[in-house]
């Protein structure tokens, strides 16, 4: 028991002792303000030292003398630095421990620690004895620390405060600083060299528990600073801004997520704002998705925010009627060589229907009921949609989710058979070993059966171009044959081509020479397929020719439709539409759109004079337009006859009640792709029976649309609600 706690305080005594500690809080003040203005020079902070050490002394003889005892003995902190008054007390101490920070940083200061990169020290301060009078200075500077600390006259009630806010303001300057100097990003790496060196001087002062009171608050700052261009960084600018996504994903690291929430509210209305509008086309909303994609599973590894955002994505191009060809030629051509990483993973979780996985916990799928990192199990975040388990939502890519946008793996298949087939077939420079090694790469993410028509394509295309190579061989033993190049396509296994009718033979079509090359070809396909039979399409494929005109030599890919109405020229130079048409054998309107398009390239003129509907040969060489990238559009605007499907669309009918129930309460906002319907539907047939196919169901379902039952945006299919139909045909009009 000490000598105060033995002693009894009067009220009298008790009175004279405040006045005495009120007295000596003007001096204690006084000298504050005044060495705060030079606190750079240690002397000044000595002196500092020197006047509450004294006031103290005096504070203890003054009590011993008057027979003051506890707790009245500690009152003098509050007197002299009472607590309304924490503010100014932080105000009149920020030059004394920012001039502490500043001798710190000198004291330690090598070119080459991460955090004095881009410091341009002048050499006079940079020299032996000036680091020495700088670490002199943080070692005396805790003297002072003491005294504010303990004591009875202390300020150590804001002492933790006061230097929480410094740190804070520290940490926001060398942020900024930081952002200044390196193109305003902010690098993971430089931010944990700042807070380490934070922590290292408030060890330094022993004041380690104001660094932890606001360490965490610090990283929300700097979260909530980076949160602000969030949609530029991610969507916009990513990868260039990957570092400072990373950043993000240290901060959410260290917060325990704080701010995801926020963030993903913020993204979500960026994203609505500019990027789902109807002046954004379809190819710069599928980059953004899929940088999205990219930089969100970077940033939280829980994919939370992914999901949240880029399910708003999705939806809004599930409504775009381009959206489906975008998508695959987005991954098949302007994001191939970054995909095929991606899709070397195998995810089988992800790549299931999306229908499939909805309200499914895939914690207890049975690829996921493996005993190994159990030990590292954590369940799901409380912000994450229900329904999500970890493994599907966790084992996504850019791949799965840009393939998620079409709800179903069948549809994203057949699309990518039609891209293939017209890749293959229309393009004169098919890369056949390209489109190997990507539908290899597909296999990974879908089953052999799936795939097993582009497998047979790709085979039909190098073994057409093995036998390409035998014809020229051939060729070069015939002086004068034409050469050929020939696409087989296996008729069960490639989609049907659309092409233009002709009512005319091959020999109508094209001259001699050129039909003796056809044969030729014919009979080196029977040699090599000698159960197989060649059936030639008159109007598919596309004929290098030499155009002389005038003396001029032009060379020219045209499709082969367009070249049988060139070829006619080579008999007589003016024609008329109907007898192009008579010679053709093709409609009037196809007619018109072979000749007008002649025109457009330079090969044909009309002659008004004659008459409007008359056609000559130009003889003009430079109205002829070079060879232009790729083919153009063969199929006219007349409907394609469809098969004889009506017996088995005929057949779904006796589906339709339960069809219509299906789709109405379909959740979770009551449309269904014809794909699911496919799917449902075969379960009502028997194993042996084929059942319908895709094709029938679509058929039914848009029978359905025609007679105002369904209505169909997009490939979705919604029922029409039955007062929506009353209120368009309203009784009595």
């Amino acid at each position: 028991m000490s000598l105060f706690d033995r002693m009894t305080t009067s009220p009298e005594a008790a009175r004279q002792y405040r006045e005495f500690c009120i007295s000596k809080k003007r001096e204690v003040w006084e000298a504050l303000i005044q060495y705060s203005k030079q606190a750079k020079h240690i002397e000044k902070v000595y002196d500092m030292t020197t006047v509450l050490q004294r006031v103290q002394q005096e504070c203890l003889v003054f009590a011993l003398d008057n027979g003051i005892g506890n707790p009245d003995v500690h009152h003098a902190a509050e007197l002299i630095f009472p607590l309304s008054m924490q503010k100014v007390v932080i105000q009149v101490l920020r030059p004394y421990f920012l001039s502490h920070w500043a001798n710190f940083r000198l004291a330690g200061y090598n070119p080459i620690r991460k955090i004095d990169h881009g410091i341009d020290l002048n050499e006079d301060l940079w020299t032996d004895q000036k680091k020495e009078r700088n670490q002199q200075y943080v070692h005396d500077f805790t003297a002072f620390v003491n005294e504010l600390k303990t004591g009875i006259v202390n300020a150590n009630r804001h002492i933790n405060a006061a230097v929480s806010l410094y740190i804070r303001e520290l940490a926001a300057s060398m942020v900024m600083h930081e952002k200044q100097a390196f193109d305003n990003e902010l690098r993971c790496s430089m931010l944990q060299e700042y807070m380490e060196s934070l922590r290292i001087w408030a060890d330094a002062m022993t004041l380690q528990d104001a660094y932890h009171l606001v360490s965490d608050q610090i990283y929300k700052d700097v979260f909530q600073m980076l949160s602000k261009n969030a949609y530029e960084m991610v969507a916009v600018q990513f990868p260039q801004k990957f570092r400072e996504i990373i950043t993000m994903k240290y901060c959410l690291m260290k917060t325990g997520n704080y701010g995801r929430d926020a963030l993903t509210k913020r993204l979500i209305f960026s994203v609505e704002t500019n990027l789902l509008i109807a002046s954004v086309d379809t190819k710069t909303i599928l980059q953004a998705y899929a940088s999205c994609v990219e930089a969100l599973r970077e940033m939280d590894s829980s994919c939370v925010v992914m999901h949240k955002v880029c399910g708003v994505i999705r939806e809004y191009l599930k409504r775009r009627p381009d959206t489906v060809q975008q998508i695959i030629t987005y991954i098949t051509s302007s994001k191939k060589n970054e995909l095929e990483k991606d899709m070397s993973k195998t995810v089988r979780s992800a790549m299931m229907d999306e229908e499939e996985l909805r309200g499914v916990n895939d914690d207890f799928l049975p690829e996921n009921m493996e005993c190994k990192g159990w030990d590292t199990w954590t369940p799901n975040p409380t912000d994450a949609n229900v329904g999500d388990g970890a493994p599907g939502r966790q084992g996504v890519d850019v791949f799965n989710m840009l393939v998620s946008v079409y709800g179903s793996k069948e549809l994203f298949v057949k699309e990518y058979r039609n891209l293939l087939a017209e890749r293959l077939s229309g393009s004169d420079k098919k890369d056949a070993f390209f489109e190997k090694r990507y539908l290899d790469l597909l296999k990974l993410r879908f089953q052999y059966s799936e795939l097993q028509h582009c497998e047979v394509m790709l085979r039909d295309v190098m073994q057409s171009q093995e036998i390409d190579c035998r014809c020229e061989n051939v060729r070069e033993l015939t002086p004068g044959m034409i050469p050929v190049s020939g696409c087989v396509a296996s008729s069960h296994y490639w989609p049907k081509l659309e092409h233009e009718t002709t009512t005319k033979e091959l020999a109508d079509l094209y001259p001699p020479s050129l039909l003796a090359a056809v044969a030729a070809y014919e009979g080196m396909y029977a040699m090599n397929k000698r159960d197989r039979k060649m059936f030639v399409y008159k109007c598919v494929g596309c004929m290098e020719l030499e155009i002389e005109v005038d003396g001029v030599k032009i060379e020219r890919t045209i499709p082969n439709a367009f070249a049988q109405a060139l070829l006619l020229f080579l008999e007589k130079e003016v024609w008329t539409t109907k007898e192009v048409q008579e010679r053709l054998g093709i409609t009037v309107g196809n007619t018109k759109k072979r000749l007008n398009w002649l025109v457009k390239q330079g090969f044909v003129n009309m002659n008004p004079v004659i008459s409007s509907d008359t056609w000559s040969l130009t003889k003009n060489a430079a109205s002829i337009l070079p060879n232009q990238p790729g083919a153009p559009e063969v199929a006219d605007d007349e409907d394609v006859e469809p098969e004889d499907n009506s017996d088995m669309v005929d057949a779904l009918e006796q589906y339709w009640g339960y069809t219509k129930n299906y789709i109405a309460n379909h959740s979770p906002n009551g449309e269904v792709k014809a794909e699911r319907m496919h799917r449902v539907y075969r379960m009502f047939g028997s194993p042996t029976s084929a059942g319908p196919s895709i094709d029938h169901v679509t058929a039914f379902l848009q029978r359905k649309v025609a007679l105002g039952l369904l209505t169909c945006i997009n490939g979705s299919y919604r029922v029409v609600e039955e007062k929506k139909k009353a209120n368009e045909n309203p009784e009595g009009q």
